[in-house]
């Protein structure tokens, strides 16, 4: 019998910051398309360092599965693995098409057919791209997990390259001239950008996730901080001379982002992996919420939009996520204490729901801390 995996803490904490991170970096997009002040410069400054939240899930999801044997079993995938991304995926697409239609004043049987079928072919809120990208991922890893567990070392070395390819080739594109540039546009290496360059990404978490050496934390933080300087003041400069804004350097893909994402997963793999026990209850929320928290943020900012909450400053933007993330995660706690939903809105079952995240595992660790702080009393 295969021995269970420990737990990896470090991914906790890489979560959570993910999913604040992306909640933020949707809310600050709206402010980011105006005018360049020291507000903007605020905000561009958090939105670059936001921006790593997808290389992070990517990441996080191929070292989960490129490391463990389960993920040749093609049975395990199609029974448990697949559905728990397919159905709260399908469920949180229907709830944005309720608000689209009702908030567009378009709200029937019609509009909701003809929004299920297009969903098939293009993601119904722009944030859904993420799944449907993950759920390829998935499809492929069983022939990802063969495949890379049957080179040897030169082959893993080869493969690390190509990646390393693929990210200096748009780093280079995003700092040369558009003369200079162009001569990068080579087609094979645009070929080997699958999935838009998140293959990539997710095979690199691997690799990170699997390194067994030791790099110096002065040179992680030096190369975060560097890399997120040249990110901020790139996206400054893109942005004021275009005149509007410009993402070249938050490129997600690949380039500064992935380098900054790397950085981040080594400096937490290397100085985090341990537990903090009086943050357990909201870390495990958190996490264990952490998809399904992804899946609404963005349907709930857009009936913030509708009521006329529209943030424009960092303190606003700053406060705009947080009451997002708070009433996601109170909304998703209630939704996965009720049996019959819980796993369409969250993709876990009831049981794990309750061991995690709902309110019937809030209302068990309340009592757990009551019993023993009698039993400290007596």
């Amino acid at each position: 019998m295969a021995q269970k995996r420990a737990h990896i803490y470090y991914f906790d904490y890489l979560r959570m910051i993910a999913a604040v991170s992306v909640i933020y970096m949707h809310v600050a997009a709206l402010p980011l398309r105006g005018a360049v002040n020291f507000q903007w410069q605020l905000m561009n400054i958090c939105t670059s360092f936001a921006f790593t939240a997808v290389p992070l899930f990517f990441m996080m999801s191929g070292y989960l599965l490129l490391s463990d044997p389960k993920t040749g079993d093609i049975s395990i995938l199609l029974r448990k693995r697949l559905p728990r991304l397919v159905v709260p995926l399908v469920g949180w697409t229907v709830v944005a098409l309720l608000w689209l239609t009702f908030s567009g004043d378009n709200l029937s049987v019609h509009a909701m057919v003809s929004g299920l079928i297009s969903a098939l072919n293009t993601p119904v809120m722009i944030h859904f791209w993420y799944m449907y990208t993950i759920i390829a991922l998935y499809l492929i890893s069983p022939f990802l997990y063969g495949a890379i567990h049957s080179l040897e070392k030169k082959g893993h070395i080869y493969i690390l390259v190509l990646i390393a390819l693929v990210s200096l080739r748009t780093i280079l594109r995003t700092v040369l001239p558009q003369s200079a540039s162009d001569l990068l546009n080579i087609d094979f290496i645009n070929k080997l950008e699958f999935f838009s360059g998140h293959l990539c990404t997710f095979i690199l978490g691997f690799y990170l996730g699997s390194c067994k050496r030791r790099i110096p934390n002065w040179i992680l933080i030096t190369g975060a901080v560097l890399t997120l300087a040249v990110i901020t003041i790139g996206t400054y400069f893109r942005t004021a001379a275009a005149g509007t804004y410009m993402q070249d350097f938050q490129n997600q893909n690949a380039g500064f982002e992935i380098l900054l994402a790397s950085c981040l997963f080594l400096l937490f793999k290397q100085n985090c992996n341990k537990e903090i026990r009086w943050l357990r209850p909201a870390v495990t929320t958190l996490v264990s919420l952490s998809l399904s928290i992804y899946l609404m943020h963005n349907i709930l900012l857009s009936m913030f939009y509708a009521v006329g909450i529209s943030p424009q400053t960092k303190l606003e933007v700053t406060l705009v996520t947080l009451l997002n993330l708070v009433i996601c995660t109170l909304v998703l706690k209630t939704v996965a204490s009720i049996k019959p939903i819980c796993y369409l809105a969250t993709g876990m079952s009831y049981q794990t729901a309750s061991n995690s995240c709902n309110w019937i595992y809030t209302y068990r660790w309340i009592k757990r801390c009551v019993q023993k702080k009698k039993e400290n009393i007596q």
